[in-house]
Parts: structure tokens; C-alpha cells; sequence
């Protein structure tokens, strides 16, 4: 049977198989590389962990793979060039509709079978029905599932037997079911960063990393909750890899790039298990001693931990305060912490030495103008390096996604036409929406300027949005590059990553 996505392989891979069995070795001998593999990403700023796991598994495999940036090429151009058998990538909600996009565009040029994967595959799989430039999607970890799809366009697995797939038939919706989380996260392959090489800008200097995956907690604006009833009865979600295997993947990943400045740890909560984060404190200074970056949460911070990380070498933290009213913080986003809490995280950090970024939320459901306010000046008095304010975007299948649909609180009734991006609006019908978009703009800018703060009220009811915009992107730039990743880098690559970075709203 020859397989419409992968340009007629079946009858080659049946074909090789039996030469395979007559002279006893192993197919993969003579097929090598099987698939080929184009993998889309949006930037060279970042190197993105979710492919670069799938990349590691497929080349395991013996598949080759390439990868192709939106914001480096035509990706039709890139098609041609590469004739993939399979064109993937990941994306999140709001930003996925740049993918779908781009895919429309070669839809009518390549019969590759072309994936989704990522957060907007996992919760709204349905977007196979709505998007018929898609193939297949897959829903949460994939990187056995993503395997299993190669075997079946090889031509040797049912559809049906690959796991965590959903897909199209006669119109509707199929979802196969989902393979087992798996538990032993020291058994999955060492993220690959080598598809990069064709591009020789690509940002070699900061990688992302890692340690574990799942989180406990279960604040309302996250697709946690939603996450743990997926996978429930299919195994513990929170899960950790060793710190020895962590310490390895980073070495390996210095002895590939000599220019590897910094690492940046993307786990939501890097210090989730104390003893594991005090192990890691112990042993990283010594067996990689790089600077890093990492992600905390308040109510498990305290001088100890504050002490280790930064004597491990830790430069910088994003800790979240999202907004100063324990009701909107509490009661609405589900946070569960007191603002005293939130303020001994930031003394302990800041007395450890180490740069802090806060995050917060602007434009919260019952919230008022005030409120935000009140967050800004709850940032003035913790001083962070930086203030990272975004808007909440009440994503559909999460607790308040739904708490703002059945309040008739947003303006299109539903909430499925969301921004690309968290900076640029909201999407609820709230009293003030404009003022508390531009206030978002001039968050950060005012808590490092004092002389914009007795101004601000004014400054928010002036129409100057694309002002504002500029120098929020700017000013955000700066403290991104200079405070939170301050690692140097030749001139033509500075300029390089600043222009990429000025003309995407994604980050």
C-alpha cells in the first residue's frame, strides 16, 4: 500500500524489509536516514526544547532532520529546497495561528504529512478539523508517539496503533489513546541542538534546559489542571530527571558549542525539591560552573536556597508576584500565597546577589485600573531588575477562561480570537481596557524611572499606544540582554538578535 503522506515510501520500505530478512541484517542498514524531517521554529533567538526532543528521538532513529526558522526564510521555499517527508512543529495558543499560516502556504506543494504538536495541539486538538493544512496533531508528550507516526508513514504501523495521534476521518475528529507518561526521565535522549547548524546565526551562546517535567500546583490561568486530567490514571504527572544526568546533558552541550555562555533552566519551578536543589548547588559550580538563570516560586524560597543558588553561579530569577490584591492573586488566580510571603522571597533573593525579574498580570477579571496600580507600586517597593507585566489572557479550557465566559466577560463572547501575544491586548470586556493596556506598556519603564510614576494616570489616558509600544519593546530589550542574560557576544550577532527580536511579538 503506498502512503499518500510520504511521497510513496511503503512499497520501498516492504521492499527492503524482505531483502532485510533474506540476508539478516537490520533494515535500518539500508535505509539510513528513513524519513526526512523538517522541523519550523519562529526565531533564532532561542534554541526550543519541545523539538529539539523530538529532533534527538527521530535522529536516535536514524531520520534525518532539518530545521527551518519563519523568521529566516520562506518556508515554501524551504520546502522545495529540503522535499521533507514530514514538515512538524510545536506551538502554543494564540501564536499557533503564525504556524497554521505558514503550513497553508505549502500545503499545495509538498505531499508531506504535516504535524502539530505542542500546548494548542495538546488541549485543542480539534484544530485538525478546523485547519485542513494539517495532517495529524498530537496531544501531550509525544516523543515515543512521534516515533510511532514514523513507523506508520513508513509503512510499517496501523494509524490507529500510534499513540496520543488524533487526526481526521470523513470529517470527524479521531484521538487514538495516549501512551503512559513516562517516568523515567533519565531514559529520554539529550535534547539535540545540531539542527541548527545550517543557520550560522543561530543563538549558540544561552540554551535552554530542562531538569523535570509536570507541576503540582494549580493556578487558574494555566492548562495545568487540565494537563493532570489528561494524563490521569497514566502516571505520576511531576517528575524529575538526576542531577547527574542534567550535569551531563550540559557538558555535552559545552563541548559541542565553545561559545555557550549561559544556561536558562525553563522548568516553572526550578527549586521544587529542595534536597535536589541543594544536591544540584553542590555539584554544579564544579562539574559545569556556567552562569544560569532559573525560574522560582515564593512560598519555597528562604535565605538557604537563596545562598545556594547563587554560590552555584545563578545571575538571574523570574519570580512571580502577578498582582498585589491577595483577592485577585488568591481568589481569582489561585496562587495561594500572602504578599509578606512574596516579600521575604525577594529580600532572600536580593540579599543572595542575584538579579531578579518579577512577572505580573494586568487586566484581571473584577480587577479595577486601581488594582494594577497597586502592582506597580507593590514592584517599586521590591526594586526587581526588571518587571515583566503582561496581560491575562483567559485561554479557553482553563479555570478562568471559563470563569470569564460564564461572567460574560469577554468580547466576543467566547475568547477564541486571542492575540498572538500576552503584551499586545486583552480580549476582555473590562471598564478601562485601553488604560490598563498602555499601563502595561509603561510597567516596567516606570518602575525604573520614579519621575513617570506621579505621571502615570495622565500618561494612560494619552492615545500614544505605538509610542508607548516602542519603548516598552525597547526598554525590555535592553534589561532582557544587559541584566537577565548578560553574556557577550561578537557585534554582528548583537545586531542580529536585536533586529530578530524588534520585529516579533512573540516574546
Amino acid at each position: 500500500m503506498v502512503n499518500s503522506y510520504a511521497g510513496g515510501k511503503g512499497p520501498k520500505i516492504l521492499l527492503m524489509t524482505h531483502i532485510a530478512r533474506v540476508v539478516r541484517k537490520p533494515v535500518k542498514s539500508y535505509l539510513h536516514p528513513v524519513m526526512k524531517i523538517l522541523l519550523v521554529i519562529h526565531d533564532l533567538i532561542t534554541i526550543p526544547l519541545g523539538i529539539s526532543y523530538i529532533s534527538a528521538v527521530a535522529r536516535g532513529e536514524g531520520h534525518e532532520v532539518e530545521v527551518a526558522s519563519l523568521s529566516e526564510e520562506d518556508i515554501a521555499r524551504a520546502v522545495r529546497r529540503y522535499e521533507p517527508d514530514v514538515v512538524a512543529f510545536g506551538a502554543t495558543s494564540g501564536f499557533h495561528q503564525t504556524y497554521l499560516d505558514a503550513m497553508a502556504s505549502v500545503r499545495g506543494i509538498t505531499s508531506a504529512a504535516i504535524v502539530m504538536g505542542g500546548a494548542h495541539a495538546t488541549f485543542f486538538p480539534e484544530v485538525v478539523l478546523e485547519s485542513p493544512q494539517l495532517d495529524f496533531c498530537f496531544r501531550g508528550e509525544s516523543e515515543e508517539a512521534f516515533l510511532q507516526l514514523l513507523s506508520h508513514l513508513e509503512g510499517g504501523r496501523s494509524v490507529d496503533e500510534v499513540g496520543n495521534l488524533v487526526r481526521r476521518v470523513d470529517g470527524k475528529m479521531v484521538s487514538n489513546p495516549l501512551l503512559p507518561l513516562e517516568q523515567d526521565l533519565d531514559s529520554i535522549p539529550f535534547p539535540d541542538r545540531s539542527f541548527y547548524d545550517r543557520y550560522d546565526m543561530a543563538n549558540r551562546r544561552a540554551v535552554f534546559v530542562i531538569t523535570g517535567r509536570g507541576c503540582p500546583y494549580g493556578c487558574t490561568y494555566c492548562f495545568n489542571h487540565a494537563f493532570k486530567k489528561l494524563y490521569s490514571g497514566l502516571g505520576q504527572v511531576c517528575r524529575r530527571r538526576s542531577v547527574g544526568n542534567v550535569l551531563e546533558e550540559i557538558r555535552r552541550d559545552r563541548e559541542a558549542m565553545p561559545g555557550l555562555s549561559m544556561i536558562v533552566f525553563q522548568d516553572d519551578i526550578f527549586i521544587l525539591d529542595r534536597e535536589w536543589t541543594l544536591d544540584f548547588c553542590r555539584r554544579y559550580p564544579r562539574e559545569v560552573g556556567l552562569p544560569f538563570h532559573c525560574h522560582l516560586r515564593a512560598n519555597l524560597v528562604d535565605e538557604e536556597v537563596a545562598r545556594a543558588l547563587k554560590r552555584a553561579g545563578c545571575h538571574s530569577i523570574k519570580m512571580a508576584i502577578e498582582s498585589a490584591s491577595p483577592r485577585l492573586r488568591n481568589g481569582i488566580l489561585g496562587r495561594k500565597m500572602s504578599n509578606e510571603t512574596i516579600e521575604r522571597a525577594f529580600r532572600a533573593v536580593r540579599d543572595a546577589g542575584i538579579i531578579i525579574v518579577s512577572q505580573n498580570i494586568l487586566a484581571l477579571p473584577t480587577g479595577t485600573f486601581d488594582d494594577d496600580l497597586d502592582t506597580l507600586r507593590m514592584n517599586c517597593r521590591l526594586g526587581p531588575d526588571f518587571a515583566f507585566a503582561t496581560l491575562l489572557q483567559p485561554y479557553p479550557r482553563t479555570e478562568i477562561g471559563a470563569f470569564c465566559r460564564d461572567r460574560g466577560l469577554l468580547q466576543n463572547g467566547t475568547g477564541d480570537s486571542l492575540p498572538d501575544s500576552f503584551f499586545d491586548g486583552t480580549v476582555l470586556d473590562i471598564p478601562d481596557r485601553k488604560r490598563r493596556e498602555r499601563l502595561r506598556k509603561l510597567f516596567a519603564l516606570s518602575i525604573e524611572f520614579p519621575f513617570l510614576r506621579g505621571r502615570i494616570k495622565r500618561l494612560t489616558e494619552l492615545p500614544l499606544d505605538g509610542v508607548y509600544d516602542l519603548l516598552d519593546r525597547v526598554w525590555k530589550g535592553y534589561c532582557i540582554k544587559q541584566r537577565e542574560f548578560p553574556y557577550s557576544m561578537p557585534l554582528r550577532e548583537y545586531v542580529r538578535s536585536a533586529l530578530d527580536y524588534l520585529r516579533t511579538r512573540y516574546y
